[in-house]
């Protein structure tokens, strides 16, 4: 049975073979932690089809998915941290064999949160003063739809609402493997559009154009 699991925590379902020993080495979590997730649980008496709450990352660290390609000197670019730093809050990880969807966290130092946030007021002001921008939030700021972004580089961004890779430097605005609203234009004359908005909630308008059939 599906069961709602606190934020910062992901659901997992009991498989044939498992114990909490080998979900805790697969996932490679503590296997205090995920205890301390599931209070009551009796781990000699798991259930196929059980869903227990598995944490991802402490406070202060921020959910990373391995993506093909991946280093943790270019994550640690992409989040303007060490590599030192990711090693630290990630114990029992090979820096030297990441696996693809592999779960790590990225930790996020105070100094970093306050110049998010003297980045973020300054962007307030400036959509503030932004016509367009007032235009997409009055039109798109009702949308329920998010999509993932699956690879953002210093000279590309992959979303999976499309098959369509823009170029530009988007690190920072927007981060991979998280959710983000968005709206999708209708097609008109093979043109469509793609507008997401980011981090600070800016929206940003992607075009591309669609095959005609």
């Amino acid at each position: 049975m599906y069961r709602q699991c606190p934020s910062n925590h992901y659901p997992y379902t009991i498989q044939p073979g498992d114990t909490l020993y080998s979900i805790a080495q697969r996932l490679e979590i503590s296997l205090s932690r995920i205890l301390a997730a599931n209070p009551g649980i009796d781990p000699y008496r798991l259930r196929i089809g059980q869903t227990i709450c598995i944490p991802s990352c402490l406070p202060n660290h921020t959910e990373y998915i391995i993506q093909p390609g991946d280093t943790l000197a270019k994550i640690a670019r992409i989040f303007n941290v060490t590599v030192d730093s990711i090693i630290e809050a990630n114990p029992g990880v090979d820096p030297y064999s990441l696996r693809i969807a592999q779960r790590i966290c990225i930790p996020t130092g105070s100094k970093c949160a306050e110049i998010v946030s003297a980045m973020q007021n300054d962007i307030n002001m400036l959509k503030a003063e932004s016509t367009s921008q007032k235009i997409a939030e009055e039109n798109y700021g009702d949308s329920t739809q998010t999509t993932r972004v699956i690879e953002v580089t210093p000279t590309q961004i992959l979303f999976d609402a499309v098959p369509v890779v823009f170029s530009g430097n988007y690190i920072g605005h927007f981060l991979p493997a998280q959710n983000y609203p968005y709206y999708l234009d209708a097609a008109m004359g093979g043109q469509r559009g793609i507008t997401v908005k980011d981090n600070f909630g800016v929206w940003h308008t992607f075009g591309y154009r669609v095959p005609i059939s």
